[in-house]
């Protein structure tokens, strides 16, 4: 199979997560809350194992060092514009303003997964083990968000079969990210290491402004214990050294 499916069955697979406020249907609210809380960990782990084991040193076999971290530094102060201007709400606990925070999230939402499609283009332009292993930590990064966000839309007003339905369209903008990576890859190869730099500063923002505060907020439902929390970390990244030796 081309690199072409592979990011196209990648980005699709990543916006199929989306489908996962399905299997919740019937589950209350504080039962999704402390499920969620369990993948949180997890997903920390990934991330930051994909950063430090995978995105820098590929990216520092494109450009000098001196380019990659601060391409990475450069990342991580855009997606903080990104969430702090444009309405990147997250919500992981469904606390949000209501009715209008159902807009907010499908927009943000929006924009956020067509980023994640260009993250995944990107990673398997550079390297076929390093798109596979980025696709997997952007999917366990999506788990809990798109939980949370069914909650957000839940909250707003939406009908279940509404809210399934308006999330896995918004989630499609994956692929438009990914089609648009691969068919401009031609100025991205040129770039490839600036370009692996802001993904990097991406996954530690998601990593460290947003999953690592809900590993120290409870909101008075049960979370993990920090033993359990630090296992499931080290759980994500332990993932990641088991998809480098298998890729």
């Amino acid at each position: 199979m081309s690199i072409f499916w592979w990011i196209i069955s990648a980005a699709l697979l990543e916006s199929a997560v989306s489908l996962v406020g399905r299997l919740f249907v019937f589950w209350s609210e504080e039962r999704i809350k402390k499920f969620t809380h369990h993948f949180i960990g997890f997903a920390v782990g990934a991330l930051l194992g994909v950063v430090f084991l995978d995105l820098f040193p590929e990216a520092l076999d494109f450009a000098s060092s001196e380019a990659v971290f601060a391409s990475a530094l450069v990342g991580f102060i855009l997606f903080f514009l990104l969430e702090r201007f444009l309405f990147w709400y997250h919500c992981h606990d469904g606390v949000c303003p209501v009715h209008t925070a159902g807009y907010l999230v499908l927009v943000g939402d929006a924009i956020h997964n067509f980023i994640d499609g260009v993250i995944i283009a990107v990673a398997f332009l550079a390297d076929f083990r390093l798109g596979v292993l980025s696709a997997v930590a952007v999917i366990f990064h999506e788990l809990p968000q798109e939980v949370s966000d069914f909650i957000v839309l839940l909250h707003s007003g939406f009908e279940r079969g509404k809210a399934l339905l308006y999330n896995f369209l918004i989630a499609l903008a994956t692929v438009l990210g990914a089609l648009f990576a691969f068919f401009i890859r031609g100025s991205i190869e040129n770039i490839l290491g600036v370009a692996l730099g802001l993904v990097a500063g991406n996954f530690l923002y998601i990593a460290a402004a947003d999953l690592i505060p809900e590993l120290h907020h409870s909101d008075g439902h049960q979370t993990a214990t920090p033993f359990v929390q630090v296992l499931l970390i080290l759980l994500g990244v332990g993932a990641i050294l088991l998809g480098k030796s298998i890729f």
